[in-house]
């Protein structure tokens, strides 16, 4: 009898575990303005297909997003 109810314990207890939230807040990422515009930006230029290439804009853009992810690393 004593080892069930340890067992049903147990079992609660890891059920109630699990339903816990983890973090409070508002559990999203926040977006800056220039972040959302660079976005803005892309989606324009992804529309325009392969005339991107030949707007100003979004070459810039295009360069804004590369520096982004590939930072340049600073020379030694």
């Amino acid at each position: 009898m004593p080892r069930t109810f340890l067992i049903v314990s147990l079992i609660a207890l890891l059920l109630a575990g699990c339903t816990t939230p983890l973090r409070s807040g508002d559990g999203g990422a926040t977006v800056s303005n220039s972040d959302a515009a660079l976005d803005g930006r892309l989606l324009r230029c992804s529309a325009l297909g392969a005339k991107a290439q030949d707007d100003p804009d979004c070459v810039a853009a295009f360069s804004e997003a590369r520096s982004r992810i590939l930072p340049i690393a600073p020379e030694k």
